[in-house]
């Protein structure tokens, strides 16, 4: 599933009735009474994708990543390997932009 598809479902379900249903979905439906939907969402993405591909926003360029960064400042807390791996991400793809750009200049 991709991270659109979880940020997208179903936020407001909390009970399947009499039926036996899986641990996670359980702990989803559990994640589901909580007022804050934005908050829900993104637990949910969290513990759904254990890797958040920022390919995507790499047409930004860099001006994403401060926004990527403050999103999981906010939602990750428990998850710094997370945040590291997603700055890394950018600055893999984009080491130009991160030195400035001075590629083949000699001290």
């Amino acid at each position: 599933t991709s991270i659109s598809a979880t940020h997208g479902s179903n936020h407001t379900l909390q009970c399947l009735g009499e039926y036996r249903v899986p641990a996670n979905v359980q702990n989803i439906l559990v994640l589901n009474k909580e007022q804050d939907k934005s908050r829900v969402a993104a637990k949910k993405i969290l513990q759904t994708h254990r890797h958040l591909n920022m390919k995507p926003l790499f047409d930004w360029e860099l001006y994403l990543m401060p926004h990527a960064v403050g999103w999981l400042e906010r939602f990750a807390e428990a998850r710094p390997d997370l945040k590291m791996s997603t700055i890394f991400e950018f600055m893999r793809a984009m080491p130009m932009y991160v030195v400035g750009g001075v590629v083949g200049k000699k001290k």
